[in-house]
């Protein structure tokens, strides 16, 4: 009998010693960053990160990192469409036909860009329980017609090969730019649906 609780004692010695010298499993990290991994999947994942930084470590939902996304994405569609019809109106008489259509369709096209973000920033700002479904329909559809928009743009543009080289590359790089984050506000968008109004 003593010898079965001495080796009792030597075995939970044993184990406590154990437990003392291996190493604590790690904490579980603090609160994970919710626009790190939010951003993860985004097709432009640093640039999403970037765009929505005001809302790293902090308990920002699906919903606060979709309409985020899509304000950034507004407010440089705008800039975007204002530097367009400058653009047109320096140019006008001087460019050649074909830019001067390109440059008239890229205006119209993006100018529908900030009609449409416009509209999916609202429905994002008013949704309801019992409609939920059907407004991120249309966030989705309107922020999808406005990445369209983008690449006619872009394409009408790099056809007109008589547009000075500088001009097509900053209307080019100015385009992509509002490409990459209305895409990526895309993806916001339809993140939200699948996890929820939450």
């Amino acid at each position: 009998m003593q010898t079965q609780r001495s080796n009792t004692l030597a075995i939970a010695l044993s184990t406590y010693f154990l437990l003392l010298l291996c190493p604590s499993p790690p904490r579980a990290a603090a609160a994970r960053d919710p626009v790190r991994s939010s951003c993860a999947e985004a097709r432009y994942p640093s640039l999403c990160i970037q765009t929505l930084s005001n809302f790293s470590n902090s308990s920002a939902k699906p919903l606060d990192l979709a309409q985020g996304a899509v304000k950034v994405t507004l407010t440089r569609t705008r800039s975007l469409s204002l530097y367009l019809k400058t653009l047109q109106s320096r140019t006008a008489a001087s460019a050649p036909k074909r830019q001067r259509v390109a440059l008239s369709d890229c205006v119209s096209q993006i100018s529908d860009s900030v009609t449409e973000l416009s509209r999916a920033l609202n429905e994002l700002q008013h949704l309801r329980a019992g409609t939920f479904e059907w407004q991120m329909s249309n966030a989705q559809t309107w922020t999808s017609a406005a990445l369209t928009n983008g690449n006619a743009c872009l394409d009408g543009f790099n056809a007109a090969a008589a547009a000075a080289a500088a001009i097509r590359l900053e209307v080019k790089r100015r385009v992509t730019d509002v490409g990459m984050l209305t895409s990526n506000a895309l993806y916001m968008i339809t993140r939200l649906g699948d996890t929820g109004r939450n």
